[in-house]
C-alpha cells in the first residue's frame, strides 16, 4: 500500500501496551509487522461480566444429547438423565406364557464427547420404566416422572465413547448367529419378566395394533446415575439416535402353536427403535435430557446480581450458566470515521478458581448476541447460517483480512489458557449504527458442531472459569485495530 507524505502525516499510528509479560491478562498484543502502519490499538473500551442462567433445550434439536452427572466443585452438580422411547416395530411381539427369553438390550450409541473425571468416577446405571408416556419435544426443564421397579443396571467405570472403543456383538445375518464389531455403546440388559409381561399376547390386540396405543402401553424407559452410589465427581457423556442401532433388542423362543411333526421352538428376534426415520431418511431420536442444577454460593451470587461487574465468569453445559458482556463506553468511538481492521475478544482462564479440584477447561465456546426483541442472533462474524445475507461459512473460516483466513475463534489455547474471538464486522456495524445493542453472550458449544451455534445446547456438557471484565490478574480484552476513514 502507497501513502503520500500528506496522508501519512493523518495516519499517525501508535500502539498502547499495558502490563508485563508475567500476567497474561495485560492489555497488549504482540503485533504482527505487516499490521504496524495499518492499526491502532485501544484500550478504551473496557466490559461488564456476569454469569446467567442459559435456558432450556430440546433433545430433539441435535444429533447427541447429555447423560450423567457432574459435581463440579467449583461451580455445582449437574444431573442429566434420559427419557426414552419404547418404539412399536412393524410387527409387534406376542410373547406366550411358555416363551422363553434370552435376552433384552438396551443400545444406546456415544456421541463424540466426555467432559469431567476419568480415572476415580464409578456409574451405577438405573433403568425404570417411565410412568408417563414419552412425548417427542419436551424441553430439557422436563422432570419426568418414573416407577419405582429397577428393570436395568449396569455398573461402568468409564463411558467407552471413543473410536478405539468399538465393541463385539452377535448379530444374526443369513439365517446364524455372527459376531461383528459394532460402534462405541452402551449396552444395559433389562429384566425379561418385564418385557415379557409387557408383550404379553394377553395384552389387548387392538391397544398395540396402533402407534397411540402401544405407546400409551409401554411409556417409555427412563435412565439415570444412581447417586447415592457412584463414586469420584463423575461426568457427562453424550448419546445419539442411530436408525436400526438405538432401541431395544429382544430375543426369544417360544412354542410355535402347532402339534406332532409340525410343532417346533420358534426363536424371534425383534427391535424396539428409540429412533424415527423420516421420508428423507434423516433419523430422528426420541431421546430427552431431563437438567437440573445445583449452583455454588459464588455462582448463586451473581445469578442473584444480573447488573453487577464480576471478576471470575461461570459458563456451564448442557444449558446451564452463559455469561453477558457488555461495551458500556462504545459511543467513545463512534462519530469518529474510524475504519475496524481487527476486533478481538480475548478471554484468559482464570486458573487460581478453577485449578482447586477440577481444573479442565472447555474445548470450545460460542458467541452470539440478541436482537432488540430479546431472540438470540450470530453476530456478523460468526453468521453460518445456511440461508441469509450474512452468511459467510463454518466456524473455520468465516472473515478474510490481510491476504487469509481468519477462524471466528473459540477453541481453547491450552498452551495461553485463553480463548480468542475475532469480532471485526460485529464493532465496525456498532459503530456505524447497523446493530444498536452492545451486549453479546458466551457459553460452551460442541466440538462436534461445524457451524457457529447461538441457541442453548444440549450436545455438550463442558464447563469453564474466565476471567471477567473486573478481574485483576485474569481480566479479559477487547483488543481493537483501526485507521481514521476519509469516507
Amino acid at each position: 500500500m502507497k501513502y503520500h507524505t500528506k496522508d501519512l502525516l493523518t495516519l499517525l499510528i501508535s500502539l498502547f501496551v499495558l502490563g508485563s509479560c508475567k500476567n497474561p491478562s495485560g492489555i497488549g498484543l504482540d503485533v504482527d509487522p505487516d499490521m504496524e502502519v495499518v492499526g491502532v490499538l485501544t484500550d478504551t473500551l473496557s466490559l461488564r461480566t456476569v454469569t446467567l442462567r442459559d435456558d432450556s433445550a430440546r433433545s430433539a434439536s441435535f444429533s447427541q444429547t447429555t447423560f450423567g452427572v457432574f459435581d463440579d466443585p467449583v461451580i455445582g452438580k449437574t444431573v442429566a438423565d434420559l427419557a426414552l422411547a419404547i418404539g412399536k416395530p412393524t410387527t409387534v411381539p406376542r410373547i406366550r406364557s411358555d416363551a422363553e427369553i434370552d435376552s433384552v438390550i438396551l443400545v444406546l450409541p456415544y456421541g463424540s464427547e466426555y467432559f469431567g473425571d476419568t480415572v476415580n468416577s464409578t456409574f451405577p446405571l438405573q433403568v425404570r420404566q417411565l410412568d408417563e408416556v414419552y412425548v417427542v419435544g419436551e424441553y430439557s426443564t422436563k422432570q419426568w416422572m418414573a416407577k419405582e421397579d429397577v428393570i436395568g443396571s449396569r455398573t461402568i467405570n468409564r463411558f467407552a465413547y471413543k473410536n478405539t472403543d468399538s465393541i463385539s456383538v452377535i448379530r444374526h445375518i443369513d439365517g446364524k448367529d455372527s459376531l461383528v464389531k459394532a460402534e462405541p455403546q452402551l449396552r444395559i440388559a433389562l429384566s425379561p419378566s418385564f418385557f415379557k409381561g409387557l408383550l404379553s399376547e394377553s395384552v389387548d390386540s387392538a391397544l398395540l395394533s396402533t402407534e397411540v396405543g402401544f405407546n400409551s402401553h409401554v411409556k417409555g424407559l427412563y435412565l439415570q446415575v444412581d447417586e447415592s452410589a457412584m463414586e469420584g465427581i463423575g461426568g457427562l457423556v453424550t448419546f445419539r439416535g442411530v436408525n436400526n442401532v438405538t432401541g431395544i433388542e429382544l430375543t426369544y423362543r417360544q412354542p410355535n402353536g402347532e402339534e406332532g411333526d409340525d410343532a417346533a421352538i420358534d426363536t424371534v428376534r425383534t427391535f424396539l427403535p428409540t429412533t424415527v426415520q423420516t421420508s428423507t431418511g434423516s433419523t430422528f431420536p426420541r431421546i430427552s435430557s431431563a437438567v437440573k442444577h445445583e449452583y455454588t454460593a459464588a455462582v448463586q451470587a451473581q445469578l442473584g446480581n444480573p447488573n453487577g461487574n464480576f471478576e471470575t465468569l461461570y459458563l456451564l453445559a448442557p444449558t446451564g450458566l452463559r455469561t453477558r458482556l457488555q461495551i458500556p463506553y462504545i459511543d467513545s468511538l463512534k462519530g469518529r470515521r474510524i475504519a475496524v481492521n481487527k476486533a478481538e475478544l480475548v478471554l484468559y482462564v482464570d486458573s487460581e478458581t478453577s485449578g482447586s479440584t477440577f481444573d479442565a477447561q472447555a474445548p470450545r465456546l460460542t458467541l452470539y448476541r440478541e436482537d432488540i426483541a430479546g431472540q438470540r442472533q450470530p453476530i456478523p462474524d460468526g453468521d453460518s447460517r445456511n440461508s441469509g445475507n450474512n452468511f459467510l461459512g463454518d466456524r473455520r473460516s468465516l472473515w478474510y483480512r490481510y491476504g487469509h483466513w481468519m477462524a471466528f475463534g473459540g477453541d481453547y489455547k491450552n498452551d495461553q489458557k485463553r480463548y480468542v474471538f475475532h469480532l471485526t464486522s460485529y464493532i465496525q456495524d456498532l459503530l456505524l449504527g447497523k446493530i444498536n445493542s452492545s451486549e453479546f453472550f458466551i457459553a460452551p458449544a460442541s466440538t462436534s458442531d461445524p457451524l457457529v451455534p447461538f441457541q442453548p445446547g444440549l450436545n455438550t456438557g463442558s464447563r469453564a472459569v474466565i476471567g471477567g471484565g473486573n478481574s485483576a490478574e485474569f481480566k479479559m480484552k477487547l483488543n481493537i485495530y483501526y485507521t481514521p476513514s476519509d469516507n
